[in-house]
């Protein structure tokens, strides 16, 4: 609303008004869209001077360099450290205070950054919009059984789980990538990466993750356990489980073949217009989508950026060690 000039939903937009598409090629209309969305992007997400992302990914680099120079001084005959003057370690911490102290090696270390004096309302507006956008693309992603977007996605998501202190959703983030990218072979990776979705309803967004398909079937297979009371027995639970998705396919089949409406399994749509355009007029009444230097934000004085918070040099020792795991693991 506020790059298009919208005063309220049911308004008229005074710029990118969407009414011109028709006399447009279906090209032309893609870079309109994406243009509308740069627009966006720029003005709201990518507060001036923030370059985050950018950072962590150069000092990722630098990170991996160190490590590499280290992991090229190990024997694995001796398992131990070797310097060029002669002198071997068992540990790498002991290894690198010898470096440090002897050879004058210089490893980079988590710095401390003053506080910066920006908007810190425009701070916690980019933040929530970034997390906002990925779930929202993530969730469209899983539905069309998009696997691009599913695992480039997933990069940023244990990032976001990282700073939260999900460890649990970091490591199987971190897995899920593993597999697709060094563990599995081509074939095997590409298969993977386009089947973590299955589709129940035969629609273009009617997919569904994988494991809420794993919990559908558990659910279907209690509740024929459960009417079999204290009569089932581990060989009659079996062949439930066996059997269930059989029954549900030929259910289907007949319901589809004398067109028999199925029962309602969706909620009624309900109109939150008129909610959205009460917590846009809010919003907006705050200066919500304004960069106001200075401002502070008076819940989180001290908020920072959701990427600017990851502290890449944990992250990293974290990452070297389930990589190390993996390999033992694969042996």
């Amino acid at each position: 609303m506020d790059v298009m000039g919208l005063n309220d939903l049911n308004g008229s937009p005074q710029q990118w008004n969407p009414n011109i598409l028709s006399m447009y090629s279906n090209e032309e209309q893609l870079s309109w869209l994406r243009n509308l969305a740069e627009a966006v992007i720029n003005k709201h997400i990518n507060l001036q001077g923030s370059t985050h992302l950018q950072d962590l990914v150069e000092e990722a680099a630098r990170l991996d360099a160190q490590n590499a120079r280290l992991h090229s001084m190990f024997d694995a005959v001796t398992s131990q450290y070797m310097c060029t003057c002669q002198k071997n370690y068992k540990t790498i911490g002991h290894f690198k205070r010898h470096l440090e102290r002897e050879h004058n090696w210089h490893f980079l270390t988590a710095a401390r950054e003053e506080p910066k004096k920006g908007d810190k309302v425009a701070v916690w507006r980019s933040s929530f919009m970034k997390a906002a956008l990925i779930l929202r693309d993530t969730s469209d992603a899983y539905k069309m059984g998009d696997g691009n977007r599913i695992f480039l996605n997933a990069k940023f998501e244990m990032l976001c789980a990282n700073v939260a202190g999900h460890t649990k959703y970091q490591l199987w983030l971190w897995r899920m990538m593993a597999y697709e990218q060094a563990i599995l072979t081509p074939k095997q990776a590409f298969e993977y990466k386009w089947n973590t979705t299955a589709n129940l309803n035969g629609t273009i967004d009617g997919n569904i993750p994988n494991d809420n398909l794993v919990e559908i079937c558990v659910q279907l297979v209690k509740k024929k356990i459960k009417e079999q009371g204290s009569n089932f027995t581990f060989n009659s639970a079996q062949t439930t489980a066996l059997a269930c998705q059989i029954q549900d396919e030929l259910r289907e089949n007949i319901r589809y073949q004398v067109s028999m409406k199925p029962s309602g399994k969706s909620r009624t749509k309900t109109d939150k217009s008129s909610d959205i355009n009460l917590m846009l007029m809010e919003l907006m009444a705050g200066d919500i989508f304004e960069n106001i230097q200075g401002r502070q934000f008076e819940n989180f004085k001290n908020i920072k950026d959701v990427f600017e918070k990851v502290n890449l040099h944990k992250l990293h020792i974290w990452i070297s060690k389930q990589k190390e795991r993996a390999s033992f693991e694969m042996m």
